[in-house]
């Protein structure tokens, strides 16, 4: 049965254990990046800019290049976009609105032609969502809330409907879920936590009952982490780097390593 456990815990400070299992020397009071690694070789490129209309031409340059998008954050001023080769023909899109409510409208446009949502992010007033062709989902939905635990009781009822949580952002003053058929996933869990180091504890624990992270977020105070199980999950990990600069470098070495980056979060 699929479920959420909901505990919030405070705390001052935290020690989180990395994918090189050492231990953070980033308290809680600290900003920080995390990135979720899994052992699956790929090519990826990260880069990070102040603006977003930069962003756009560095993803022009890499849908030409064969890359696809397979990850943007917006965090201390800078937006951050992760690429992926792609060996296989793919198809990418993505709107650019102030309002969620622009997005809402032109779901439908999308969704009839065959695009589906693969990521969603929110940064200085802008939503950004990106499209794609080709996925195996069959169908889509979102559900947007103003307050976390309405939010939590609508992730619980998508659950049942047999969709899946592929996204979560916050953004206009709601959380946002966005919600998949079609996944590869058996099962999920959405863990929330005050603390860092507790979170550490939970994927800990989760890793061990077979689930795998799948989505990270860092809102109002709170961690949200997104468990799934799936008939392939891959050895995963973490890093953390207080800027992007020094991420930069552990994404670097995690792609030697041959390990792929499948999330990004920032918070504290």
């Amino acid at each position: 049965m699929r479920k959420i456990i909901y505990l919030l815990i405070m705390g001052m400070m935290f020690f989180a254990t990395q994918l090189s299992a050492k231990t953070s020397k980033y308290s809680a009071s600290h900003y920080k990046y995390i990135g979720t690694f899994e052992k699956k070789k790929s090519n990826q490129k990260i880069e990070s800019t102040m603006s977003l209309e930069n962003l756009q031409k560095s993803i022009r340059k890499r849908w030409v290049e064969g890359y696809d998008i397979n990850e943007i954050k917006y965090g201390n001023g800078k937006w951050i976009a992760v690429f992926t080769k792609n060996p296989k023909e793919t198809h990418q899109t993505y709107i650019v609105a102030r309002r969620f409510s622009v997005v809402n409208n032109l779901l439908k446009k999308y969704w009839d032609k065959g695009y589906y949502i693969t990521n969603v992010e929110h940064g200085l007033a802008e939503w950004i969502v990106i499209f794609e062709k080709n996925t195996s989902y069959t169908n889509q939905a979102f559900e947007r809330r103003k307050k976390l635990d309405v939010f939590v009781d609508a992730v619980n009822k998508r659950w049942k409907e047999n969709f899946d949580l592929i996204d979560l952002e916050y953004g206009e003053g709601r959380w946002t879920g966005i919600f998949a058929e079609g996944t590869e996933y058996k099962g999920q869990a959405m863990i929330i936590r005050s603390a860092w180091r507790d979170m550490v504890r939970a994927i800990e624990k989760y890793w061990k009952k077979g689930y795998h992270i799948s989505n990270i977020e860092y809102t109002l105070g709170k961690w949200m982490v997104v468990f799934s199980r799936s008939k392939n999950n891959a050895a995963q990990g973490y890093e953390t780097a207080a800027t992007m600069e020094a991420f930069t470098k552990k994404f670097e070495k995690r792609q030697q390593e041959g390990y792929k980056l499948i999330d990004l979060a920032e918070g504290w």
